[in-house]
């Protein structure tokens, strides 16, 4: 069976859809927020996660643009519900890289018929081994870095803040959203410390003439450009 995340604000519906998926067998993983949920990928890669497009922390869809955008999840298979069901968000949902949407209030026969469709289908292809960004390697199986094919040692942290930054190059994230996405939600650090990572990472990318890719957008935050 496979191991499945469910991403709901609501308890009542979340159990729900726990409770259906765990009578099939499958293993199931719950959180109520977007800092919740990404934790738990980096705790256990789940085959499939269920993700409601409304969460307190973070829309669904932008969850699921992260999710698509990372090196190591984007071969997830996602299936977005939502209350409304309107057909503004089914394709939002669909063009943001969902495999499936259901509506609210979910029909279990329809939604467990859904979730054996999208693990039919096979994972998405696009999550490459290796990510490229100039002379910058990295290897997402291995979490390994490469400049110009020489090895570089990076700390736990700061390797998944160059591979979230560069998986996302050119777009800016705050302190706070940094903190969301590369750090687990509860582990009590303060934004301040994403500073400090950063010039971690500088003082090592540098020697290769990589540090200017760590650009900082005054008032906004970071981001990861080969633009320089």
């Amino acid at each position: 069976m496979a191991s499945i995340l469910v991403v709901d604000a609501d308890a009542n519906a979340r159990s729900q859809i726990a409770l259906g998926l765990r009578e099939l067998g499958h293993d199931v993983s719950e959180t109520s927020d977007a800092g919740s949920a990404l934790a738990a990928f980096r705790r256990n890669k789940p085959d499939l996660m269920v993700c409601d497009f409304s969460l307190p922390d973070l829309a669904g869809v932008e969850l699921l643009s992260d999710v698509r955008g990372s090196g190591e999840y984007r071969a997830v298979r996602v299936l977005m519900t939502s209350e409304s069901g309107r057909t503004a968000d089914v394709v939002s949902a669909l063009k943001s890289g969902a495999d499936d949407f259901i509506a609210k209030p979910i029909d279990m026969q329809e939604f467990l018929a859904r979730v054996d469709a999208c693990l039919r289908r096979p994972a998405n292809n696009v999550a490459t081994r290796e990510i490229h960004a100039g002379a910058i390697s990295i290897d997402t199986i291995g979490h390994r870095v490469a400049i110009n094919g020489n090895y570089i040692s990076l700390a736990p942290r700061e390797y998944r803040l160059l591979l979230f930054l560069v998986s996302n190059q050119d777009r800016v994230y705050s302190r706070k959203q940094l903190l969301l996405h590369v750090w687990d939600k509860d582990s009590g650090v303060g934004a301040r410390t994403i500073d400090v990572h950063i010039r971690r990472l500088r003082s090592v990318l540098e020697p290769f003439e990589c540090g200017g890719y760590l650009q900082t957008v005054r008032g906004s935050g970071y981001r990861f450009s080969l633009k320089m």
